[in-house]
């Protein structure tokens, strides 16, 4: 790219920044469901305090 636009690295990766900044991202790690959690309190992935507390986040 530096050789294409005739610019520095740091101005590329300046530029690059820049837009980053102005998109907006969609998260792709969706919520955990009820069944998510209760499994890994189960399985002793978590707590049964992280679980209520994930409970509560998900209403």
């Amino acid at each position: 790219m530096e050789q294409i636009f005739g610019v520095s690295h740091p101005t590329i990766k300046s530029r690059l920044n820049r837009i980053t900044q102005m998109l907006d991202f969609v998260e792709n790690d969706p919520a955990s469901s009820r069944a998510d959690i209760i499994d890994r309190l189960r399985r002793g992935e978590i707590t049964a305090q992280q679980a209520v507390s994930e409970m509560g986040a998900l209403t």
